[in-house]
């Protein structure tokens, strides 16, 4: 549990580091690439003998490649869907991609929840769904022609999420090391092929602050990944993946609040209110 609790304050604080860093740049490439690099150098300082081509790591590897794809996809759906649905939409659509590998455990894996915990799960969902509810006229005139990318961004969400019991259920956990430095390197040359795109199209090029804004980024980013694949090595995904959903928005929304002084709607407080009511069932 203590590796869950971790890696939920890990991922709260690179989504706070994203939101800082917009004062610094507004380069996303930019943030990215250094956020990407700096996730990287970090994957390879702890690698345990730093062999990237280690015998019998071929699983580590493709699952790593495979991994890194589903970030950047995701990226890439995620700005295309705000761009088609509104941010609203479409980070509901991506938060909920968790249903897919909760759904995956119980059905081909075992992992049977207990009647309190269902309800934990379903409560999960619903909290998610209010919280990001608010805003009914963002991009109302688009939604159903676009329903097709948001079902997109779902099942990629998921499967990005998910990627982390994948791994730990054929792969090796010696090697899990190197597959989170295959997942980084491989999102980190596709981004700089976005990022190069972007600045043709743009002419705009990455500066110093973008990239240092990255690294900031990068720190939580790879403590909250690698904590994550810890969790659903110990625990069932039925309770990492909710809870680890869920437990960011929380955190992230009482920093936000308390700290930051970001205005907060009854809609977000009571949805904190459920997911409270959901981590404890999750727990149970």
């Amino acid at each position: 549990m203590i590796y869950l609790i971790f890696a939920i304050l890990f991922s709260a604080s690179l989504a706070l580091a994203l939101r800082i860093s917009e004062t610094f740049s507004d380069n996303r490439y930019g943030i990215l690439v250094g956020n990407y690099v700096t996730c990287l150098v970090v994957a390879f300082v702890l690698l345990p003998d730093k062999n990237i081509f280690a015998a019998g790591s071929r699983t580590a590897v493709l699952t790593g490649i495979v991994n890194g794809f589903l970030f950047t996809g995701n990226l890439v759906l995620m700005q295309k869907c705000i761009r088609e649905n509104g941010a609203v939409l479409s980070s509901a659509f991506a938060k909920l991609g968790i249903v897919i590998p909760v759904t995956a455990s119980i059905l081909f894996l075992g992992e049977i929840p207990t009647l309190f915990q269902l309800v934990g799960i379903v409560l999960v969902i619903v909290a998610i769904w209010v919280i990001n509810s608010g805003d009914r006229g963002c991009g109302r005139r688009r939604r159903m022609g676009s329903a097709g990318l948001l079902l997109v961004l779902f099942v990629v969400s998921g499967m990005a999420d998910g990627m982390s019991k994948v791994t730990e259920r054929i792969g090796e956990r010696r090697f899990d090391a190197l597959f989170l430095f295959y997942t980084f390197l491989t999102a980190l040359v596709l981004t700089v092929v976005l990022a190069f795109l972007e600045q043709q199209r743009t002419r705009r090029k990455i500066g110093k602050m973008d990239f240092l804004s990255g690294v900031a980024v990068g720190f939580p980013n790879y403590f909250s990944t690698s904590l994550l694949l810890a969790s659903v090595s110990r625990l069932p995904a039925f309770i990492v993946y909710p809870s680890f959903s869920v437990g960011t928005i929380l955190v992230v929304s009482f920093v936000s609040v308390l700290v930051l002084g970001d205005p907060i709607s009854r809609r977000q407080i009571g949805g904190c209110g459920i997911i409270l009511v959901a981590l404890a069932l999750l727990n149970l």
